[in-house]
């Protein structure tokens, strides 16, 4: 495992002329097959099962609600730049209310399924 590698000496003149070329022992080749089978097959499909539908619903509402609070900042970004303080405040104020409870009442709806049936305590 702990090899000591030989020191070898050249002569000046031959390394600044770039004549000496130094031999590169090959690596030992290791058998991938043998080693594949201890690790999991790692490709997009594993982390993302676009082909369940459910998942599929969560990360496209995922990406809308994302692009919706990005357009927000940046139109509340934009119009205080523009001059418009009260705009942005009116924008702030609705975009403060409106996303809590559209994911509030998303998270409920994807937590509910068909087959649930309410208890009461």
């Amino acid at each position: 495992m702990f090899r000591k590698n030989e020191i070898e000496a050249i002569d000046f003149r031959e390394f600044m002329a770039g004549n000496h070329h130094t031999q590169k022992q090959s690596p030992r080749t290791k058998n991938v097959r043998a080693m594949s089978m201890f690790f999991p097959v790692i490709t997009p499909s594993s982390f993302f099962p676009v082909y369940d539908t459910g998942f599929a619903l969560f990360f496209a509402l995922f990406l809308i609600g994302s692009a919706a609070i990005a357009g927000s900042a940046l139109l509340q970004h934009m119009t205080a730049k523009a001059g418009s303080p009260a705009i942005s405040e009116v924008i702030s104020s609705v975009s403060g209310f409106i996303f809590p409870v559209v994911s509030e009442a998303e998270g409920r709806t994807t937590t509910e399924t068909k087959d649930s049936v309410p208890t009461e305590i």
